[in-house]
């Protein structure tokens, strides 16, 4: 047992060394991004804020008294909330539409109401898109078999991008918005997923957990027939709109996710457990599209996440050890001159 132990320790060791000399003895930390940080809720138990197209709502994921986690429109003022889901099942995402008045969600209802797994790599086959509104209409949108999750919306071509499993692999797609025309964006085997649309409607990024290997492809396809897909280690890719022009951003070898666009979209905003790539504290850092300028934007939690821009790009939304915070933006674009091709819109 000791041995072994002290096997883990050297691997560990290892690895935290490998990663110093790739990042650095430090990766810059810029905590000076987040302006005006408010705790928004103090449940413990909310996720995923998502802003209303009008900017003074917040759509959230809450599980607030052990329930299964629902989704809700709150003001971040008054701290209000109202349900936005069916309240049977689990929800993993919901995002605003139409000026607030409908709005899309990923579910397990038509499963019954008992909750889904949470684990990172959990992908119950239960999992499907509904769209609902004001007047309490809710239409389902997805069909196909396996998980169909993991939602974001694109106003102005009136797309809706998720994770599907629809072709026997967790990929990237989209459709419209009363489900018609999906279309399958990403095709390599392994995990390709949490998809997050460019403020100028022209560029996707998510995370990708690819396999390269007969053997790995193989074991992913087994994983998959028990509702598991392996995330980690993760990396970051952007595309279009249509799959074409993908671009592989991190070669990092850690575990990222949640991937945004920052309003300027010329960078990205991402959770992960760098440097040490180990354990499951996370933080919240920014890069830019080639993979340049990695700085940490938050220190000090267990995990920071999720982050959501508002419309006006000037406040930032995000996930902290279990609460919802909000604060101001005020990160400084890059200068145009310093930028790749890749990163200039």
């Amino acid at each position: 047992m000791r041995f072994a132990l002290l096997i883990v320790l050297f691997v560990t060791t290892s690895l935290l060394a490998q990663n110093q000399a790739r990042f650095g003895a430090q990766i810059p930390l810029e905590m000076s991004a987040l302006g005006n940080v408010v705790q928004v809720t103090t449940d413990g138990a909310s996720r995923k804020p998502h802003w209303s197209v009008d900017g003074k709502k917040l759509m959230i994921i809450s599980s607030e008294g052990s329930k299964c986690p629902q989704a809700y429109w709150m003001d971040p003022l008054t701290k209000e909330r109202k349900l936005a889901s069916s309240g049977k099942g689990s929800v993993r995402s919901a995002v605003p539409l139409v000026k607030s008045k409908s709005w899309v969600y990923d579910s397990t209802q038509d499963a019954g109401d008992a909750c889904a797994p949470t684990m990172l790599g959990s992908v119950p086959a239960a999992f499907n898109i509904f769209l609902s509104n004001e007047k309490g209409k809710v239409q389902r949108l997805s069909s196909a078999d396996g998980y169909d999750a993991d939602i974001d919306v694109s106003t102005s071509e009136k797309l809706i991008v998720y994770t599907s499993q629809a072709s026997g692999d967790i990929e990237v797609w989209t459709m419209e918005w009363d489900g018609m025309n999906k279309k399958q964006l990403t095709h390599t085997v392994g995990y390709d997923g949490d998809p997050n649309v460019s403020n100028d409607g022209r560029r996707i990024v998510f995370r990708s957990s690819r396999t390269r290997t007969l053997e790995a492809q193989k074991l992913v396809k087994e994983e998959l027939a028990f509702g598991r897909a392996q995330m980690a280690p993760s990396e970051i890719y952007v595309m279009n709109l249509k799959g074409g022009d993908e671009k592989q951003i991190t070669s990092f070898g850690c575990t990222l996710l949640h991937p945004a666009w920052t309003p300027d979209n010329r960078r990205i905003v991402f959770s992960s457990n760098l440097p040490s790539c180990v354990g499951d504290k996370f933080e919240l850092f920014m890069v830019n599209l080639d993979g340049s300028e990695l700085v940490q934007l938050t220190k000090g939690s267990k995990f920071v996440g999720e982050a959501s821009f508002s419309p006006d790009g000037k406040t930032v939304a995000y996930t902290k050890d279990g609460n919802i915070y909000k604060a101001d933006w005020l990160a400084t674009a890059p200068p145009p001159d310093t930028l790749s091709p890749l990163s200039k819109p």
